[in-house]
């Protein structure tokens, strides 16, 4: 038994370590900011599946519109204790940086997540969920 759970143990430190290697993410990103934090990235839409009883205005209070569409994120709980709602990060995934802002909370259960506002459940079905990289930007 303890040699499964060794081999099972290496087994998931090997997959951690090449789906960071594998990310992409340019060396300078990486360098530039001690605050990085390695997160799975998923998607919500919104629609009730996605937002729940009260569909259509985020944690900030604002309502959602399609100009927010790619540009605003929801944050773990864990995360979000570390930021104010309005804070600005750039989000590396799927070998694309997106600027975006924290306007969204999301539920207890998740940790070490953000989710990416997109239009439809289409789209983040698509999406799917995808190793990325979090980083705080100033705050001047």
């Amino acid at each position: 038994m303890l040699k499964i759970v060794k081999m099972m143990s290496l087994y998931f430190l090997a997959a951690t370590l090449c789906e960071q290697a594998s990310l992409g993410v340019p060396p300078h990103l990486l360098k530039s900011n001690s605050s990085l934090h390695h997160v799975t990235v998923s998607a919500y839409a919104n629609h009730s599946k996605c937002t729940g009883p009260n569909g259509g205005v985020m944690a900030s209070g604002q309502r959602i519109t399609p100009e927010h569409h790619g540009k605003v994120i929801a944050l773990s709980r864990d995360l979000a204790s570390d930021y104010e709602l309005g804070d600005q990060f750039s989000l590396w995934v799927k070998g694309r940086l997106h600027v975006v802002s924290f306007q969204d909370r999301m539920p207890r259960k998740h940790r070490m997540k953000v989710d990416l506002l997109l239009p439809s459940i289409q789209s983040c079905r698509q999406f799917g969920r995808n190793p990325g990289i979090l980083i705080p930007l100033d705050r001047t």
